[in-house]
């Protein structure tokens, strides 16, 4: 029995050293993995991986807080345009309803998810997608402005907007870091001004109303839609002012002083279609405009080839097959389709996104499982980049304990 004990403590210490060969080997041998290599390899990671591997060891860690290293990741990452919907939920409140925002990778057909919470189904038409910019997004929640990281899940709410303000824009103002959002009240002068918020302040700037000399004088009425940020500056999609005709609305984010731009001429193309939506996008790092009529049949992609020389060039004129595309609604055609370098995406009546090409053949189909399917005009490229103002969530000023907003809870 001593002998047999003896052999099998034997075996044991042996088993023991070979699993801390094991162990030791594969750590010894990363050891010499060069510092760039194992940097390449991080860079090439999704966020959610970043942020689990920052805790691997110190040396990663010191590597992925790096701040060229965050800004780098992040410009890597691709721009992909955000949808929201509801779903049943199920269960109980029996009328309670899952708000979800998701964001449509056309390259690996698929979705990743950005948002979703349960919530009672009449306060879910309070919840809003407003904005993005730098991989963060601008929440409208039960009157209340959120400023959001969905990689992290970090926030911070705006100050509270002035009475019958809308939203125009969110931007980041280069000479001071600071992320703002602007905001207009009124509608046509000279009871229309401008505003902004920032992320963190409790306090907001006002612009006034625009001169007769400043061209946001010339347009009678607020912006048209959504805008797109484009090399550092706001567009909003043409609106007929006047005697100017389809002008386009630009904000510089810089300087925040407004200007106009000519849209696509209408003589371009031999027959070309009726320009009930003229929603703008950026399409290979160029300002593109997707000009449809209310069938979306026959679309026209037009691209800005010199912005300085305000040139457009039709790019591409697609005809779609003649189905039951979602009527366009009259207020907000941005609703119903995107546009990018992987082709044209379209919203039907039976809850599916449509994507196709450029010579107008359908490529994928993607059916949502909720209703009230949507594509906003925003796109999300994720982001790990550190934000100070994230660590101040009472911009209100009241001093109490700001409660977080209910946007991750299902994920």
């Amino acid at each position: 029995m001593g002998f047999a004990g003896s052999e099998a403590s034997m075996e044991a210490e042996s088993s023991v050293r070979a699993r801390k060969r094991q162990v030791t080997a594969p750590a010894s041998a990363a050891a010499y993995i060069p510092d760039e290599l194992v940097r390449d390899i991080l860079l090439r990671l999704p966020p959610a991986s970043i942020l689990r591997f920052r805790a691997v060891c110190k040396s990663w860690l010191r590597l992925t807080t790096c701040p060229e290293f965050m800004l780098e990741h992040h410009r890597r990452q691709p721009a992909l345009p955000l949808v929201s919907f509801l779903r049943d939920a199920g269960g109980e409140p029996v009328h309670a309803a899952d708000c979800c925002v998701e964001a449509l990778d056309l390259r690996a057909d698929g979705f990743r998810s950005v948002a979703r919470f349960t919530d009672a189904r009449d306060r879910c038409g309070s919840f809003r997608v407003l904005g993005s910019c730098d991989g963060l997004v601008l929440l409208n929640f039960e009157d209340r402005v959120y400023v959001c990281n969905p990689a992290t899940r970090q926030w911070t709410r705006l100050p509270p907007p002035l009475p019958s303000s809308t939203l125009a824009g969110f931007y980041r103002h280069e000479p001071t870091g600071e992320y703002r959002a602007l905001f207009y009240r009124g509608n046509w002068p000279p009871y229309l001004d401008y505003y902004i918020l920032v992320a963190d302040s409790r306090k907001g700037k006002g612009f006034g109303l625009p001169s007769e000399q400043d061209v946001a004088y010339k347009f009678k009425e607020s912006p048209g839609g959504p805008p797109v940020l484009f090399r550092g500056s706001l567009h909003w999609q043409p609106k007929k002012e006047g005697t100017h005709g389809h002008l386009i609305l630009v904000f510089n984010t810089v300087t925040e002083v407004f200007r106009a731009m000519f849209p696509p001429p209408v003589t371009g193309t031999p027959v070309p279609v009726t320009r009930e939506h003229m929603p703008l996008h950026e399409v290979e790092d160029m300002l593109a405009m997707l000009c449809c009529g209310k069938d979306a049949t026959t679309v026209e992609l037009w691209l800005m080839q010199d912005y300085e020389k305000m040139k457009w060039v039709c790019k591409h004129r697609i005809g779609l097959p003649a189905m039951n595309v979602s009527t366009f609604h009259v207020n907000e055609p941005w609703h119903v389709c995107f546009v990018s370098e992987e082709g044209v995406v379209l919203v039907t009546q039976q809850q599916k996104l449509l994507h196709y090409d450029f010579k107008g053949n359908l490529k994928e189909s993607f059916r949502c499982d909720g209703h009230q399917l949507r594509i906003t005009p925003y796109t999300l490229k994720e982001s790990i980049v550190q934000h100070k103002f994230f660590k101040i969530q009472d911009n209100v000023g009241d001093g109490e304990d700001e409660s977080p907003p209910p946007f991750f809870r299902g994920l």
